[in-house]
């Protein structure tokens, strides 16, 4: 779905409740093709209940989502739009590293060219893979997809500063061509890369103006 058109997601007014708690008060999501949107919270503010609801996985009270002019209902039709990498891994451990790549549509090659290192593990199982690798591996695939948009949470978990840095590139170099919304508690290495920064407290969505935000909304105590 890769194109020189440049592609808006919008999800808006997102109301999210569990019986009495209410983790997302009219929380809102905004990204475009060629940007980086950064979302920042504290554990447990909601991140990952609004990217599971905009995906479909939650049902939440309210929520709207727009792909350009066209509104999306339900995960399938979602799921065209939108690649999202879950804290969790989503690869089958059972699965060789070729088997994954085929599994998805991708030239094993494509990967080892980024990742030289991962060439002997061709025919290894993905369950062999350290906590790392495995993220690698699934960032890779999520940023190739063609979609024209990504949602990553927590892709720098488990990666050595060295892969963080390469993974940085990597997201970087694909911006040009998908929108890509990443949620991360290093939040240096998501500030390095972001053109725009989300933060979410207390059930709603507060745009970064400056660094000093950050501790405004209690995502840290000094910047």
């Amino acid at each position: 779905m890769q194109s020189d058109k440049k592609n808006t997601l919008l999800a808006d007014s997102i109301r999210l409740s569990f019986g009495a708690f209410d983790v997302l008060n009219g929380a809102w999501l905004r990204a475009e093709t060629g940007k980086v949107t950064g979302v920042l919270g504290r554990n447990g503010c909601g991140k990952t209940c609004m990217f599971r609801s905009i995906m479909g996985e939650l049902k939440p009270q309210d929520i709207f989502v727009k792909f350009n002019d066209q509104v999306i209902t339900g995960s399938h039709q979602m799921g065209m739009y939108v690649k999202y990498l879950p804290q969790k891994s989503f690869l089958p451990g059972k699965l060789s590293l070729k088997e994954a790549f085929s599994w998805f549509g991708k030239d094993f090659s494509e990967f080892t060219a980024e990742f030289p290192h991962f060439t002997p593990n061709a025919d290894g199982k993905i369950g062999d893979l350290s906590g790392g690798e495995t993220r690698i591996v699934e960032i890779w695939l999520c940023l190739n997809s063609g979609s024209p948009f990504c949602i990553l949470d927590e892709p720098f978990s488990y990666l050595a500063p060295v892969y963080v840095e390469q993974v940085q590139q990597m997201i970087l170099q694909r911006k040009p061509q998908m929108g890509i919304v990443i949620s991360d508690h290093n939040y240096q290495a998501l500030l390095q890369i972001a053109d725009e920064v989300l933060l979410l407290s207390d059930g709603y969505v507060h745009l970064m103006r400056e660094q000093s935000d950050l501790v405004r909304y209690g995502y840290c105590r000094e910047v």
